[in-house]
């Protein structure tokens, strides 16, 4: 994770930052990486949605920049590993008889998705997983 850049740069500097970068830009330009840092300094002095709504930025992308994403860190801030879990056809087709119809199952992504399901088809419900858990 990139350590955090001190700055004395206020939201309102960094918007108009952004702001003259907006006017000036060719079409498909990506945001030049000191307006990232700019960015990601204000962390600590004003709230993440108010500095992406402000700036005008999606919440992912900033979260990737600040290294949310890469380092594992949750939004809820839980310390709980991430394990992979080969999925077993057998124990999945025995869920999926008439008499376990009220077994669930639920996952969650290391972003913090959860996907709570009541399992169906063996190889319609595996390919719905393998959906889910692509990041």
């Amino acid at each position: 994770m990139k350590a955090l850049i001190e700055t004395a740069l206020t939201l309102e500097e960094v918007a108009e930052h952004f702001e003259q970068w907006r006017r000036s830009k060719k079409r498909g330009q990506r945001i030049p990486e000191q307006l990232w840092d700019e960015a990601v300094s204000l962390v600590g002095a004003y709230g993440v949605s108010q500095i992406t709504r402000v700036l005008r930025l999606s919440g992912t992308d900033f979260n990737k920049r600040r290294g949310i994403v890469e380092s594992g860190k949750r939004r809820r801030g839980s310390g709980a590993k991430t394990a992979f879990v080969e999925m077993d056809q057998a124990r999945v087709d025995q869920v999926l008889e008439p008499e376990a119809g009220t077994a669930w199952m639920e996952l969650e992504r290391p972003d913090g998705l959860r996907l709570r399901i009541r399992p169906s088809g063996g190889e319609h419900m595996l390919a719905l997983l393998d959906r889910f858990m692509e990041v």
